[in-house]
């Protein structure tokens, strides 16, 4: 192989050249510049963000002093009533779970749903009951969706592996 050529220091393309301190002065100044703007306008935006929150409670809260007392006329008059409450209904469907003691485990299923089932191994319920839990979960309704009901079907194997 060729040995490289050194390259003497006055023959570089492509140095940079040392700024004069009359050039840093003017940049730290605009620099500087820009950060106390950039500040004012993350704090202004900081206070429109409460600003907007308060409104929304206010408004939520009239909204639902409003609402109560239609709500209640319309349940005495057996009517339904056509505006919903305050809390966003749940996106997910509700799931059942049914679990049966088995010889070597536990037996799973969600109801309804019969290709569901499965037996879970009392070893594998030994080594973590969540992590069965959750990759029984995971399995049958997807990473995004398994969060609470993984706690719930934790809990329903413990109980189930406790004998009550």
């Amino acid at each position: 192989m060729p040995k490289a050529k050194k390259e003497s220091k006055k023959g570089r393309k492509g140095r940079a050249k040392k700024e004069s301190p009359a050039d840093l002065d003017a940049l730290r100044s605009k620099a500087a510049e820009a950060r106390a703007a950039f500040e004012a306008a993350t704090s202004e935006a900081t206070a429109l963000r409460a600003k907007a929150d308060e409104s929304g409670a206010a408004a939520k809260r009239a909204y639902a002093e409003a609402l109560a007392p239609y709500r209640e006329a319309c349940r005495k008059a057996g009517q339904p009533c056509e505006f919903p409450g305050i809390k966003a209904p749940s996106t997910l469907p509700r799931a059942r779970f049914l679990i049966e003691r088995a010889k070597d485990g536990l037996k799973v299923v969600i109801a309804g749903r019969p290709e569901t089932e499965e037996t879970l191994t009392a070893k594998h319920l030994a080594e973590s009951v969540w992590r069965a839990a959750r990759e029984y979960c995971t399995r049958h309704f997807g990473d995004e969706v398994t969060g609470g009901r993984s706690r719930g079907l934790g809990l329903r194997f413990q109980a189930a592996l406790a004998g009550k």
